[in-house]
């Protein structure tokens, strides 16, 4: 047992993997200390034991994803290497093994987790934003971690231990896991658990049962502490006695339970697989001599295509039975889920159950691209690299049509987009179903697909070009995790202050019943022509630079992708007004340098407003008639007025009356050749008119 005990560390420690995952467990460790400082009840510092016992507790979640992950690395091992039959000859019992395989299991997933909440404690203790208690106590960190950490680490690892002995399924270890994570937060929404956003007060009964039975303990932590005053969750941990001592020792004891049938299921003979079918080779016409068979190859425009539907095939039937597209599939619909269910739920608490095609679309727009772009970028390296990773890929280029594979990829991956978008909009029909809102809106829906599928797609097809030109996997992969950071999250603005340019980017605006998303799609459409425009000239343009075959035709495409660069550009800038943030800056400045005396300076007060706005759908445009009652509620003599006239308004007319006066306003100060006395009335009379463009954005009067 201790060999293989410490076998299965040594072979952890020399995994990549390991120390990424490692890093990246310190490094959201670290950045949790620093920045994400749950409240957890008025007066407590975040390092007070009843705050770090919570947050260790919620940590332990991560458990589950260290888990699923460790699980392909060990309780796989001898099968993925066939090794199996050779560890039966061996002298250790087969029982023994399994045990020891467990054990290292467990432990290294406990290290894992050592390394996040490590990396919690130095972040709490570096930060500066909040206030600490004096002192460094140890034992409120490591209760916090054997009540959480040890025990929730044994339950996930003991089930996810059983299911892969008994069934020796890797999907399946993989789907568990993610489903323990996905149904255990629903059980918690559904169950109003006390630290769940807008969650209703529980009752007694349901607070007992939910302290008894909550599989990582949390519940029964509130429970306990809950009759504990606010100086002793200050300086005293939770005492793990009561509704938490009972369900800590019962799910220790069920863990147990699923280990030992885990080591029972254990076994190292191949399991009884499909039988192949016997395929009878007719024998040799002539002894000796081989039957020898001829084709041609065919070529064309259909054998290309054939050559492309084919390599598509191969991605789609790689990428579609993989562990990863199951997880990231559950998990999107899970996070997408929630989003939506908490969108919807601040419309019912108005009159109706408003889950409406469009508040859907509009949830799907400002959360789903940035996860399908981040997804892109693994599946897009995956699929372009898989061969050459097997090493099938010298076969591969031998093949008449090789050249055809790149297209082939392109197919699978716009295949790939498409379906991480119809599961979305799945989902939302079905939440639409569920609350009897049966009023499909698909202008909003067909939202979804323009600013979300289409720039996936671009992107995706970009990621594609920076795998061809780039040497190893590791590197496509660096370059491509750049690649998105740079230009795809909203470090792009500070990159590219022209719009047009970040066509790698989603659209987050509203969408109304009345006019939908506006001219936002039409729009949102030429900066997307400009970016597949953008693509297709630079891989036009490497060609040419890799070879000179077919000059003349690719010259002409590219002059044509130039073209249409030009004018999708053109189309989108029309009424494109940039905007100097330094200049504004400058301009507010002065504006406060020369108006500073107005700061206590006494003004009329508007008792009075009356106002007709016409609109102009049409033409984007608005104006308005209205008129300011004022009156000059101060006891002294108003001089000088100070009007703010709205930026990006035209100011059509402005007129100050009262008994005395009749001025046109064409400025920011009003200077009154006559004071306004103290409760003496005026009368400002105004006409503004607006247009705004979707270019510039829309601001709403």
């Amino acid at each position: 047992m201790r060999e293989v005990f410490l076998n299965d560390f040594r072979i952890a420690l020399k995994q990549k993997a390991m120390y990424a995952m490692l890093l990246i467990l310190a490094v959201l460790g670290l950045l949790t200390g620093l920045k994400f400082h749950m409240s957890v009840g008025d007066g407590l510092a975040v390092n007070a034991p009843y705050s770090l016992g919570f947050m260790i507790g919620l940590l332990s979640l991560v458990n589950i994803f260290i888990a699923t992950f460790l699980a392909f690395l060990l309780l796989f091992k001898e099968k993925d290497a066939d090794f199996s039959l050779i560890v039966f000859t061996t002298p250790i019992l087969s029982r023994a093994f399994a045990l020891a395989r467990f054990g290292s299991f467990y432990m290294i997933t406990l290290g894992m987790f050592l390394v996040m909440v490590v990396g919690y404690v130095v972040g709490i203790h570096i930060q500066s934003d909040t206030t600490l208690n004096d002192g460094f106590h140890l034992w409120h960190y490591l209760y916090a971690f054997l009540v959480f950490g040890v025990v929730n680490a044994l339950v996930v690892c003991s089930l996810l231990f059983f299911l892969a002995q008994k069934f020796q399924n890797k999907l399946l270890v993989a789907i568990s896991g993610m489903l323990l994570y996905v149904l255990y937060m629903i059980a918690l929404m559904f169950s109003n658990a006390p630290f769940m956003a807008q969650a209703l007060p529980q009752s007694e009964l349901a607070q007992r049962i939910s302290a008894a039975i909550d599989l990582f303990g949390l519940s029964g932590y509130f429970f306990e502490a809950s009759g504990m005053s606010l100086s002793e969750k200050s300086i005293n941990v939770v005492p793990f006695a009561n509704f938490l001592l009972v369900n800590r020792l019962g799910f220790i004891t069920l863990s147990m339970g699923m280990v030992l049938l885990g080591v029972r299921a254990f076994s190292v003979n191949p399991r009884p697989g499909k039988k192949s079918k016997m395929v009878n080779f007719p024998s040799n016409p002539i002894p000796g001599h081989a039957p020898i068979v001829l084709t041609s190859p065919k070529s064309g425009l259909k054998a290309r295509w054939e050559a492309i539907c084919s390599f598509a095939k191969i991605d789609l039937i790689y990428v579609f039975k993989s562990i990863a597209l199951i997880a990231v599939s559950v998990l999107l619909l899970f996070y997408m889920g929630i989003e939506m269910f908490d969108d919807i739920d601040v419309g019912i608490r108005l009159p109706q159950h408003y889950a409406s095609s469009g508040l859907l679309a509009e949830t799907i727009n400002n959360s789903f691209f940035y996860l399908g772009a981040m997804v892109m970028v693994y599946f897009v390296n995956d699929i372009y690299w898989r061969s050459a990773e097997s090493g099938f890929s010298m076969v591969e280029k031998s093949m008449p049509y090789s050249i055809m594979k790149r297209y082939g990829h392109c197919v699978s991956i716009i295949a790939l987009v498409c379906f991480l978008s119809f599961i979305q909009l799945a989902e939302a029909i079905i939440f639409q179903l569920a609350f009897g809102y049966m009023i499909f809106d698909w202008q909003a829906y067909l939202g979804v697909i323009v600013f979300n599928t289409l720039p996936m797609i671009l992107l995706a097809l970009y990621l594609l070009e920076l795998n061809v030109v780039s040497k190893s996997k590791s590197v496509a992969l660096g370059v491509l995790i750049l690649f998105f950071l740079l230009f795809v999250t909203p470090i792009s603005r500070m990159i590219l202050k022209l719009s047009v340019l970040r066509f790698l980017s989603g659209y987050k605006g509203a969408y109304s019943e009345f006019f939908g998303y506006g001219s936002y799609m039409s729009l949102f459409l030429w900066r997307l022509c400009f970016g597949f425009a953008v693509l297709l000239a630079l891989v036009l343009l490497i060609q040419l630079i890799r070879s000179g075959r077919k000059w003349q035709l690719k010259s002409v495409g590219l002059v044509g992708c130039v073209a249409v660069v030009l004018f999708a550009g053109t189309t989108y800038l029309d009424e494109y007004v940039h905007k100097n943030e330094d200049a504004e800056q400058a301009i507010r400045a002065d504006y406060e340098r020369r108006f500073r005396k107005y700061q206590y300076k006494p003004q009329p007060g508007i008792t009075e407003v009356k106002a007709r706005v016409n609109l102009f759908p049409e033409s984007q445009a608005y104006d308005i008639h209205g008129v300011y009652s004022l009156v000059n509620t101060s006891l002294e003599p108003i001089d000088s007025m100070l009007i703010n006239l709205p930026d990006g308004f035209d100011l059509d007319k402005l007129i100050y009356e009262d008994a005395h006066t009749r001025v046109l306003v064409d400025r920011d100060e009003l200077i009154l050749e006559q004071p306004l006395k103290p409760q003496d009335s005026a009368r400002l009379t105004f006409t503004l008119s607006y247009k705004w463009s979707a270019v510039n954005g829309h601001d709403p009067f």
